[in-house]
């Protein structure tokens, strides 16, 4: 009776390590070289973010006169501009798209991790340049930071932090109460708030309310269901990347990066994965990216092998296209699209 009793145990807490150990090693073998077009502009010199809307596509740009250029989504005409570097409530310093369930609401939402502030754009006031286009308001101190930050609803966020206290957060605005969702085991314990070596990029979806976490220093993805318990691992390559923390208060040079952006819609994940070492960030010659494509199971689907050395990219549900950003040999960066679909749109 005392050995049956003691192998229930066993096989009860081998289970519960299972669950937060175990993973799927997946091996990219559906490669799509896909067919891809530069969007002519010359104001798009430093585009760090891009926004996709039903009428507009809108790019963050650094280092220009404004922040944001805004184009006509068919066909890339410049409509117009706006925003400059200060302090003032229609002003900018470092902003982000807020990512929300409907974006065509002819408002671009954002969110500006230094000015601390939520800023709307009506972008009919914008374009015929009326007053009161932008709007203020103050960001709770807790979501500062945060590289991924999306209003699950009018007073729920869900975002992450690269130097957080768990893998992902999730924000009640109306308590002013946040909860981390935990590191899973297979990743390196933190040593003391030294967190930086888990840093990652999640993606919602809206609908299901599942999340994923693709992770900045692992081949490691995450899938989350609406309880927040972890339902899947899955490892990009027969061999495992991890980071080496150093004195144990920072990186490697030498460590690779793997997800470098995330983006979905309400079928797929699509995860930018970089593999290349942290030092040779900025040697571009002859490197490229990849997207590598899941559904909301994190089951593989394909792997489009992109041109370019990108730093980052979304996909446009209005047009069932990806855009992305890339380095160019002069410092700057270009901006490309390619269709989804086999037969490439004119």
């Amino acid at each position: 009776m005392k050995n049956i009793f003691f192998l229930l145990i066993v096989l009860v807490l081998g289970s519960c390590n299972g669950t937060d150990r175990e993973k799927e090693i997946v091996i990219e073998d559906n490669i799509i070289n896909p067919v891809v077009h530069r969007i002519e502009a010359k104001q798009l010199l430093n585009v760090d973010k891009i926004g996709v809307y039903d009428t507009l596509s809108v790019f963050i740009n650094r280092g220009t006169d404004s922040i944001l250029y805004m184009y006509d989504s068919s066909d890339f005409t410049y409509k117009g501009a706006c925003g400059v570097i200060g302090h003032g409530p229609e002003d900018f310093q470092f902003p982000f798209f807020l990512k929300k369930a409907n974006d065509n609401n002819g408002i671009i939402n954002l969110y500006d991790v230094n000015a601390a502030a939520f800023k709307d754009i009506n972008v009919k006031k914008i374009l015929q340049k009326e007053p009161n286009a932008i709007m203020s308001m103050k960001m709770p101190t807790m979501l500062i930071g945060s590289p991924d930050l999306h209003l699950k609803s009018d007073s729920c966020f869900i975002g992450n932090i690269d130097s957080g206290s768990g893998l992902y957060f999730i924000y009640d605005s109306n308590e002013d109460k946040i909860n981390w969702v935990e590191f899973p085991k297979i990743l390196q314990l933190p040593q003391g708030d030294f967190t930086v070596m888990n840093m990652n990029r999640i993606t919602l979806n809206f609908e299901s309310n599942r999340v994923v976490s693709a992770m900045g220093y692992y081949n490691l993805l995450f899938l989350y269901d609406s309880n927040n318990t972890l339902m899947k691992t899955v490892q990009l390559g027969d061999e495992e990347i991890s980071p080496t923390v150093v004195d144990g208060d920072h990186l490697s040079g030498d460590n690779i990066i793997c997800c470098r952006d995330i983006t979905s819609s309400d079928k797929a994940v699509y995860v930018l994965e970089q593999n290349i070492r942290e030092k040779d960030f900025e040697k571009i010659d002859n490197a490229s990216s990849r997207i590598v494509v899941f559904d909301w199971d994190l089951k593989y689907l394909k792997t489009y092998l992109l041109p370019h050395y990108s730093l980052g990219f979304v996909y446009d549900q209005y047009h069932d296209r990806i855009l992305y950003t890339a380095l160019n040999p002069e410092g700057g960066t270009d901006v490309f699209f390619f269709y989804l679909n086999t037969e490439d749109k004119k």
